[in-house]
């Protein structure tokens, strides 16, 4: 039968195109559908770069997945024989009692991760772009590195093509029901298609789409990302090799993230809450300006921790996590569709699946994206 496959991936940004990609090297049928184009910047994909980093303060339960994605990220990396990761080492700040040192170091030690215990002084010699009070500790991870994500997105989809999968872009699917020992989709353009596996991997959309089991459970967050400028004269300090992707957290446990520059087209240093400026908000195909508040509140953060940055962001857009009650990944069975296999950049453990199903693609960090953005 023609429109038959093994699976179907529905949703195609980095989860669903890292999903299609494995899928494609073990299936003889598999088809990949997107709501937009190939190169949109909507929903949790968008942007030049993404961190990975394995010593994860949030707990050593992730160190098999995260092990798992190295491998994955350095494959797809050799195959194509194009540079996608960026080696700057990775750098976690706070105070001596913050969760971030404790949770970073535990996890570093459980997973035998190669990481060093810098205090102040060690990290302003090494790290001069940062202005570090007293007190203030930071884990280095040298093996932690910048994604460039975009570039990698596609080639996660040439390469799921090359290995005979297809795509769909411009139609999103409207129904998934069972049919036999597999399922049925339709298509808002009235396509149909059969499969005996599907792989849902839409993002802040699966709220408001399917499977319906989940929409009470999760809640998608407007939540902005900033671009900054060097000063004139410190451009040096902000480059790939003197500037680490990093995570700070302030006395107030407010927690903020980094990258480099990596790419010609990312406009500047990428930084952002983690764990503030979350709006909730229904994903639209469309831009939506940053409130003027976040700005400010970014602005002042940055001026404070970055002297020679210009505090005053030269981009700022807005993407979005997908969020839990206790902020962890959901990757598991449906109870409500056979065979149906739901993989979302959120965080949810408490929905009771039938069983933990763990398939082998590359993860992003934290939802939180985990995943920083």
């Amino acid at each position: 039968m023609k429109n038959m496959y093994d699976v179907i991936v529905i949703g195609l940004g980095i989860m669903g195109a890292s999903a299609l990609w494995r899928v494609a090297l073990k299936c003889n049928r598999a088809l990949g559908i997107d709501a937009s184009g190939p190169t949109h910047r909507h929903g949790s994909s968008q942007g030049e770069s993404r961190i990975f980093r394995r010593a994860y303060w949030e707990g050593d339960k992730y160190l098999p997945l995260l092990n798992h994605a190295n491998l994955l990220w350095n494959e797809l990396e050799q195959s194509i024989m194009t540079q996608l990761l960026y080696r700057t080492g990775g750098l976690f700040i706070g105070s001596r009692s913050s969760q971030i040192i404790a949770g970073s170091i535990h996890t570093a030690r459980q997973g035998n991760i190669e990481h060093e215990i810098w205090d102040s002084s060690t990290i302003i010699k090494n790290a001069p772009a940062f202005k570090i009070l007293n007190g203030m500790q930071a884990v280095f991870e040298p093996d932690a590195y910048a994604i460039a994500a975009r570039e990698a997105r596609l080639n996660l989809l040439n390469e799921s093509i090359r290995y005979g999968a297809t795509t769909e872009f411009g139609d999103h699917v409207v129904d998934i029901e069972n049919n036999g020992a597999g399922l049925r989709i339709r298509t808002r353009r009235g396509r149909i298609h059969f499969a005996k596996s599907v792989i849902v991997t839409t993002g802040p959309w699966i709220t408001n789409t399917l499977p319906s089991e989940l929409r009470e459970r999760l809640e998608p967050r407007q939540v902005p990302v900033y671009w900054f400028k060097p000063t004139h004269g410190f451009e040096h300090l902000f480059s790939p090799n003197r500037f680490p992707v990093f995570l700070y957290e302030f006395r107030d446990q407010a927690l903020l993230y980094g990258v480099p520059s990596i790419t010609s087209n990312e406009p500047g240093v990428k930084i952002g809450f983690h764990n503030r400026q979350q709006t909730p908000a229904t994903p639209e195909w469309k831009d939506v300006p940053v409130q003027k508040i976040h700005l400010q509140e970014i602005s002042k953060a940055v001026g404070a921790l970055f002297p020679e940055l210009e505090y005053t962001p030269i981009q700022a857009k807005n993407c979005f996590y997908t969020i839990s009650a206790d902020e962890s990944f959901l990757i598991g069975e449906s109870q409500a569709l056979n065979l149906l296999i739901t993989h979302l950049h959120a965080r949810v453990t408490d929905l009771n699946l039938r069983r933990q199903l763990v398939m082998p693609w590359p993860i992003w960090p934290l939802d939180k994206s985990h995943l920083f953005h």
